[in-house]
């Protein structure tokens, strides 16, 4: 039927990132170019309701019974570097070595707090101390200093795995990264779901590329 051709305005709110998301949303306007996408990223926890978007992304569990979330799949946190910078200071082995390293620390926008880098450790054993040497408010730029061998981070599997595929970051402290979270796609209850939004919903979820072994 005509009327149920996927077309109109969408307003989807999402985290301040590009990766995973980016490539997703231009493929899916490739393939629904009468849907206009208004985007919004943004780390704050938008009202959904209330600010009138059709959806949002966000990572995390989420309580709210006007909401209706899918899955879109989990990711883990990892400790990266470069070849050069670990040729120059060694990997670390434990935690603990953090502290002769120097830590591209992450501050989380909607907070000002810094994010705790959460590495398994005994339970009398005392929080990792580390070494900053330079802190940033964005993905991009703390993968950037990365790449640049000015330190360590700590950072999302999908955002490294391009460079650590192609050998340009490393993976250290494996068995102690044990920080696994999800991202959901959330939109309101109740509502009738237009084409454009039941599209939209249905692309996302096959198409972002995270593990998806939790149940929805």
């Amino acid at each position: 039927m005509a009327s149920a051709v996927p077309k109109g305005r969408l307003r989807i709110g999402l985290p301040l990132i590009g990766e995973p998301f980016l490539p997703v949303l231009a493929e899916f306007q490739r393939r629904y170019p009468e849907v206009e996408l208004d985007l919004d990223f943004d780390n704050r926890q938008v009202d959904v309701i209330d600010e009138g978007y059709d959806a949002v992304v966000r990572s995390g569990d989420v309580e709210d019974s006007r909401l209706t979330s899918r899955l879109l799949g989990r990711f883990r946190m990892l400790v990266v570097g470069t070849p050069d910078y670990f040729a120059r200071r060694g990997k670390p082995v434990h935690p603990r070595d953090l502290s002769r390293h120097a830590c591209i620390q992450f501050r989380m926008p909607n907070s000002g707090k810094l994010q705790v880098w959460q590495l398994r450790r005994d339970a009398d054993e005392p929080e990792t101390q580390l070494a900053t040497t330079v802190t940033c408010n964005t993905n991009e730029a703390r993968l950037c200093f990365a790449l640049e061998g000015l330190g360590v981070a700590y950072m999302s599997d999908f955002s490294v795995h391009h460079a650590v595929d192609a050998g340009k970051l490393v993976t250290v402290l494996d068995e102690y990264t044990t920080d696994h979270n999800t991202f959901r796609l959330l939109w309101p209850s109740g509502r009738h779901v237009t084409p454009r939004l039941r599209a939209f919903i249905d692309f996302v979820s096959e198409h972002v590329p995270l593990e998806k072994t939790l149940a929805s």
